[in-house]
């Protein structure tokens, strides 16, 4: 048998996951846009393309790397520098009584533009382009820079150990420069300062990675509301998905003004807008103090600072009045979203975006102390869930999405947050109309998407992607024609704090994760392998719009959207908890009929020299299953025994002993497993994952080998009724992030081990948990024959399939071709390969216990030995009955 797992395997898969080599592969499966992925852009930006072609970007390629902290210091420094030149300005007026300004917008007070902002703009831009040249810098007043007084100054050397010891993890962290933006607000507040409230006046520096804001510097030039008091610098910076950073303050001491509200509720901080949504959105605040405050970062810092929980504002504030703010309270455990929860996006050449935040803003502080002041103990994820069930707030949406109809039915609250494109702005009803109606009709349009809604009740927000149904109303003609949803999914892991944790905890796994969604992805973008399931009655949901951004060189950047056809519950489809014993059956036919569709046999039957079998191999893992000891740690080859011992006997002692016949040797049950687990890995998965093993062509296991599933639960299959089919039900599959090749026997002994009810494994109708037992003298009677008929079943329907598609002339010969003998054996090289996962990992990290199985009990999506303790005990009866025949042979 071939080693599995060890420390080079595991190395190679993290450089495996998203590499050039790898981009090559994909790109010769999916259109030419992909080939871009071993070329590199600077800025890559997505153009319009037909629908159902994937879209890719290319990642970052440069190699010139700067140091946010050290970053961070000269912005703190060039806010310690525009801030002179407020005051100087100040100064100059406080003597005179004159100020001059004029108004960008004659009618709005809010857009003044004094002499303060343009020669702040330029002290601080003139400043951090001669400290970091090439470095991308936006400003507010980057048509005025060169106005003003300021022009011709000698600029001072920005300091970049300003704040380096109060920074020992920015200082460690190092980006590339074209992946960094800095925001310039040389004047926060530039209406206060006109009036004379110098209070809310701020200049505002913040640094953007990739869109996210992660370090700012919020310099006060009049801390006390007067020139009394030198300037402060508040700072802070964390790294994207981090929950909280560093942050400190630089320049004169800050003396943090008192809170803004009553001691014992939430303050909320607006501007004086009369705007109807952000009244609305302060009803949804449902503060017991509303303070009235001018600045955006005024109002942010506001809440970093403790005086005021949360920050509501305007849909007129620009990504410079954002950035740095939002850096300084993420750093202090706060979090900023626009109004619907999405994430703000720092990024100026965001399409269709603009530089303006027109979704509104929302700021709170960190989770406890919002909990603890708000009057019904929300944090920033209910208050957000709120402002989507809010009709005043989601009439916002609709030069996204379509402007309500008067047919349309009554209101519901939307997942607003996540039918966001990749950039981060909602999806428009233009492209998704577009790309449904190309892939349907070949380019032509039967009718116009007029609108599209995605009600939270079908929102799922994972720990590692999202999704949501969209509901679609289209315009005459030709609407009858046109699906009534669609099914949008949303993989952005740089986002999420448990994705960005888990890069640092479990590199492995992370990147394992981002391949398997470029996977996913670049499948149901493969038309000529899609076609082919078609053909052989395998339903798959046609993808209408696939966009692909691979990272190689930062996996955790990478991101991709599908949107999807919908297995709704209008056509009739609909999932179980647990598949019962017809269901089961269909599941094994259509994945039997898949199997046999991607043998070598197969293929010469096609006659396509092997062209479809390598469109496949250009989209999918090279050994697809998600437990194959390849993309699991090495360790649990070895700890099964000990896991079993000290932590599952001591958890399931009664139940074994309740439930188990006396046959079953609980006891050294771990011990056995541990000793033949690598021998039964690579028995189940003998193809290579970062090179071929050899398998895949010579050998007793090369005339196996075809497309599998990796992770046929329960929770990936979707059922119909339907009088044709031969079990009166169709089966539709979903989540194809393990799709790869491998052995068809593994995915049907998964079926059956993880995704079928008791009675499906031989269990009485009733039985009740905890009252039965595995053998013929227990309540009920149990079937032994059950899971043997089930296998049975599968290879039947694998052999029927393979004499469909011309693989075998004749049933005798696909039987000779394809001996019951050796499935069996591969049957319970499985059984055992997947007991070592769920005992050596899965029952571990689920804490398993009948307790733990009971309350799981109602989950859609866990696997059945986490859910059910009869299916628990089969797995564990089945494990020794596989050891006890392997031991035998």
């Amino acid at each position: 048998s071939r080693p599995h797992g060890g420390p080079t395997h595991r190395l190679n898969l993290m450089r495996a996951c998203l590499t050039s080599t790898h981009a090559t592969r994909v790109a010769s499966t999916l259109p030419h846009a992909l080939r871009r992925l071993t070329r590199g852009a600077s800025r890559p930006r997505v153009p319009s393309r037909p629908a159902a072609m994937p879209i890719v970007a290319a990642a970052s390629t440069s190699t010139e790397l700067v140091s946010v902290g050290e970053l961070l210091s000269t912005c703190v420094d060039a806010a310690l520098k525009g801030c002179d030149e407020i005051r100087a300005v100040q100064e100059r007026r406080a003597g005179t009584g004159a100020l001059s300004s004029t108004r960008k917008d004659a009618d709005d007070p809010r857009s003044a533009l004094t002499e303060a902002d343009t020669n702040a703009q330029m002290a601080i831009v003139d400043a951090l382009r001669a400290t970091w040249p090439g470095l991308r810098i936006v400003g507010e007043e980057d048509e005025h820079e060169h106005d003003g007084g300021a022009a011709g100054k000698t600029r001072d050397a920005l300091r970049a150990d300003l704040i380096r010891a109060d920074t020992p993890d920015a200082s460690e962290w190092n980006e590339p420069m074209d992946a960094l933006t800095v925001f310039v607000d040389p004047v926060d507040g530039t209406r206060e300062f006109v009036e004379g409230r110098l209070g809310a006046v701020q200049c505002l520096i913040g640094v953007a990675c990739r869109g996210r804001a992660v370090a700012g510097a919020i310099g006060l030039p009049f801390p006390d509301g007067s020139l009394e008091h030198e300037t402060s610098v508040v700072w802070g910076v964390a790294r994207p998905g981090r929950a909280a950073g560093e942050s400190g303050v630089a320049g004169a001491p800050r003396a943090t003004p008192p809170p803004l509200g009553e001691k014992n509720g939430a303050t909320c901080v607006t501007g004086d807008s009369t705007n109807a949504s952000l009244a609305a959105a302060r009803v949804v605040a449902d503060c017991a103090t509303n303070a009235v405050i001018g600045g955006a970062g005024n109002k942010i810092l506001a809440v970093a600072e403790g005086r005021a929980e949360i920050a509501l504002m305007h849909f007129g504030t620009s990504l410079w009045d954002t950035c740095a703010p939002e850096a300084v309270l993420r750093a202090r455990g706060g979090k900023v979203t626009d109004l619907f929860g999405a994430p703000l996006t720092h990024d100026p050449e965001r399409p269709g975006g603009g530089l303006i935040n027109d979704l509104g803003v929302l700021a709170t502080a960190s989770g406890s102390s919002l909990k603890e002041k708000d009057a019904r103990g929300r944090d920033h994820g209910a208050i957000a869930a709120e402002m989507r069930a809010d009709p005043t707030l989601v009439a916002l949406l609709a030069p996204y999405s379509g402007p309500s109809g008067a047919d349309d039915a009554a209101f519901a609250a939307q997942a607003s947050d996540v039918a966001r494109c990749l950039d981060g702005s909602p999806l428009r009803v233009g492209e998704v109309g577009r790309a449904i109606a190309s892939t349907l009709c070949g380019g032509d349009e039967p009718g116009t998407l007029l609108r599209y809604s995605a009600p939270e009740s079908t929102a799922i927000r994972g720990l590692m992607s999202d999704a949501v149904r969209l509901e679609l109303a289209w315009g005459d003609p030709g609407a009858a024609g046109m699906p009534s949803t669609a099914f949008y999914k949303r993989v952005k892991l740089g986002d999420l704090e448990y994705a960005r944790t888990k890069a640092v905890t479990q590199p492995m796994k992370i990147a394992r994760d981002v391949k398997s969604a470029g996977v996913e992805a670049a499948f149901l973008a493969c038309s000529e392998v899609t076609s082919a399931l078609a053909a052989a009655n395998v339903r798959v949901p046609r993808c209408f719009r696939a966009e692909l951004r691979p990272n190689a060189e930062d996996p955790i950047e990478s991101a991709f959207a599908l949107v999807l056809e919908d297995f709704a519950p209008n056509n009739g489809w609909h999932q179980e908890r647990l598949l019962d014993p017809a269901q089961a059956r269909a599941t094994l036919s259509t994945l039997a009929r898949m199997h046999a569709t991607f043998t070598a046999a197969a293929s010469a039957a096609r006659n396509d020299r092997g062209a479809l079998l390598a469109s496949l191999e250009r989209a999918v893992w090279p050994a697809g299953a998600y437990w194959q000891p390849d993309m699991q740690p090495a360790s649990q080859m070895t700890t099964v025994a000990a896991i079993w011992r000290d932590r599952h006997l001591p958890a399931f002692r009664e139940a074994f002993q309740a439930c188990l016949p006396a046959e079953v040797d609980v006891e050294t049950l771990g011990e056995r497993l541990q000793a033949v687990a690598a021998d039964a890995g690579a028995s189940s998965h003998p193809f290579g994952l970062d090179q071929p093993s050899g398998a895949e062509t010579g050998g007793a296991f090369a005339k196996w080998r075809t497309l599998i599933h990796g992770d046929a639960k329960a929770a990936n299959v979707f059922l119909r009724a339907s009088p044709d089919m031969p079990e009166g039900v169709e089966v539709g599959l979903i989540d194809f992030q393990w799709m790869g090749f491998g052995l068809g026997v593994v995915d049907a002994a998964h079926v059956i081990a993880a995704s079928v009810d008791p009675e499906t494994l031989g269990f009485a109708d009733g039985d009740a948990e905890g009252s039965f037992r595995l053998s013929r003298e227990g309540s009920g009677g149990f079937d032994e024959g059950a899971a043997p008929a089930l296998f049975a079943h599968y290879y039947d329907e694998f052999i029927h399939a393979s004499v469909a598609n011309g693989a075998a002339g004749s049933e005798e010969e696909a039987r000779r071709t394809w001996p019951f003998e050796e499935a069996s054996a591969q049957y319970d090289a499985a059984i055992l390969d997947f007991s070592r996962v769920v005992f050596g990992y899965q029952w571990v990290r689920v804490g398993a216990s009948p307790a733990s199985l009971a309350a799981a009990a109602d989950s859609y999506n866990k696997n059945s030995y986490n859910k059910s303790l009869p299916n628990a005990m089969w797995l564990v009866r089945e494990c020794d009955a596989a050891l006890r025949r392997r031991r035998a042979a």
